[in-house]
């Protein structure tokens, strides 16, 4: 999923396109026991912003200290089979390094060799709600410092250094995902509708098989970043605490399963439909686009309608009118544009196959003799009745070009100095300027050309509105509808059309009696 929020980093990551790749690795068959619906699995980042899963996700060492008490760290051939190694007092570094490809802890002076797998735990299960682990490798962003993590921690070696899992208790996780995805001055019923689709998604992803469920080789359910959703990035809050105890157990299903609880920042007055934005995702019911302003719908008919429709920086009679990305504009040279797209069509081209296209036959972008000419126009060839994107056509004098899905059309135009050369600023409607954004906040916008006097493309302005992909219920637009007197049962009916509240069964309480 693609979660970001506008108190987040610019840079967006769009799917997991990018992060998949061929491993082996040593939980095989002997994941960790699928949870209950009360314990979930994070894949933790080594650096959030990396573009790659090695760059993200494995740690070249781990320190970490454990905190509030005593914890056990146990070793084995695989998850299943585990004995105690060593047990560590809290306040006492610990430091984890792969050396001749087997795994090494460093404690008080001691260093003990480990098995592919390895646990830390609290020592004593009473102990086990103080217990937290901090980790000194990394750091997160609100604020910046080191993260601290409940629950249990699985190390396992991959590809010469190490992944961390983070095994904790499904309100302990929510609590640390709401303020990592939501403001928490949001409305209360806003964020309790932010809790449940939140909860939703991650017992959604808990119960996919391992075939539809990338991160299951590596014994997570998810991982901590805008991939899935954002865990741990900034501290707990008791606005956030209060909306997941609210809501304790409670998921959205449609014919009996877990709906696919999409969320994104902000609309530009209207959701769109799971497979406009995704067309290898089947359509859903509940993910069908829908207006979000009052009074008067919105319905785009041609690009002079769309045009029009994004020149209007009137916030008045919009749910998401208050976010100051509800509208902006980004304007790139000819110059600029072909320096952009000169990267990233190829990598479009050659990530995305299924959704690219020369018409004309004209020499595939990702060969190595491509050359994108000069740039002659860009051209919106499909968009949803309310404004996103869906595809796109780029015409050069070396061919023409078409581009679907709002990931490749979002990434494939990156208004940064990395692809310009040069900053590039993006305005938002609040007035603020934002420079450099990773991609384009969202493909809901429309194209208005410069050109000389012999017609020739001189710059065009991406007049946008939004932020986030568009498909489920938008943040800012909850915020306001909460705003408006609705409960936290009606903003979810309102997104999710046909969803029914479902109460999770608790998790059967171990029997700790000796």
């Amino acid at each position: 999923m693609q979660l970001t929020t506008l108190l987040g980093s610019a840079l967006v990551v769009l799917g997991l396109a990018a992060l998949v790749i061929p491993v082996r690795h040593p939980w095989g068959q002997s994941a960790p026991p699928l949870p209950s619906g009360q314990t979930i699995r994070v894949l933790l980042s080594f650096k959030l912003e990396a573009s790659s899963f090695e760059g993200q996700h494995i740690f070249p060492a781990l320190e970490l200290t454990p905190l509030g008490d005593t914890i056990r760290v146990n070793s084995g051939p695989d998850a299943s089979h585990l004995s105690l190694a060593f047990s560590a007092l809290p306040q006492r570094p610990l430091r984890f390094t792969m050396q001749d490809g087997v795994l090494s802890a460093t404690s008080d002076g001691q260093t003990y060799r480990l098995g592919p797998a390895v646990q830390l735990e609290p020592l004593l299960p009473e102990t086990a709600a103080k217990v937290r682990y901090r980790i000194l490798s990394t750091s997160r962003d609100s604020p910046a410092t080191h993260p601290e993590y409940p629950g249990k921690l699985w190390l396992s070696p991959l590809q010469g250094g190490i992944l961390l899992v983070n095994e904790v208790d499904m309100q302990d996780y929510l609590r640390r995902v709401l303020p990592s995805e939501m403001p928490v001055f949001f409305h209360p019923q806003a964020l309790a509708a932010q809790a449940i689709a939140a909860r939703t998604y991650a017992y959604s992803r808990m119960i996919a098989s391992p075939e539809h469920n990338f991160w299951k080789q590596f014994g997570a359910d998810v991982d901590d970043s805008i991939n899935e959703q954002v865990y741990n990035n900034t501290s707990t809050t008791p606005a956030g605490d209060a909306a997941v105890e609210a809501t304790r157990g409670q998921i959205l299903t449609f014919a009996g399963q877990p709906v696919q609880a999409f969320f994104f920042s902000t609309s530009p007055g209207s959701t769109a439909s799971i497979e406009q934005v995704w067309p290898d995702r089947p359509a859903q019911p509940y993910l069908k686009g829908q207006t979000q302003a009052y009074p008067v719908p919105v319905a785009i008919a041609d690009e002079t309608t769309a045009l029009a429709f994004f020149q209007n920086w009137s916030r008045s009679g919009y749910y998401d009118g208050a976010s100051s990305l509800f509208r902006w504009k980004v304007t790139l040279s000819r110059t600029e544009l072909e320096a952009i797209l000169a990267k990233t069509l190829p990598a479009v081209f050659q990530n995305s196959p299924d959704f690219t296209q020369t018409p004309e036959g004209a020499t595939s972008p990702d060969s190595p003799d491509f050359k994108l000419g000069t740039l002659q126009n860009l051209v919106v060839t499909q968009r949803t009745p309310g404004g996103f994107v869906t595809e796109l056509e780029v015409d050069t004098s070396s061919g023409r070009y078409l581009v679907r899905r709002e990931s490749n059309i979002r990434t494939l135009i990156r208004p940064n100095k990395a692809f310009t050369g040069q900053d590039v600023v993006l305005e938002r409607i609040s007035g603020a300027k934002s420079l450099n954004f990773g991609a384009l906040p969202s493909a809901a916008f429309a194209l208005e050309a410069t050109r000389d006097t012999s017609g020739a493309l001189q710059s065009l302005t991406f007049w946008g509105g939004g932020y986030g992909h568009g498909v489920g219920m938008s943040q800012y637009g909850a915020d306001q509808l909460g705003k408006m007197g609705q409960t936290y049962p009606q903003i979810l009916a309102h997104f999710y059309p046909g969803s029914s509240l479902t109460t999770l069964s608790p998790a059967p309480v171990p029997n700790t009696r000796r």
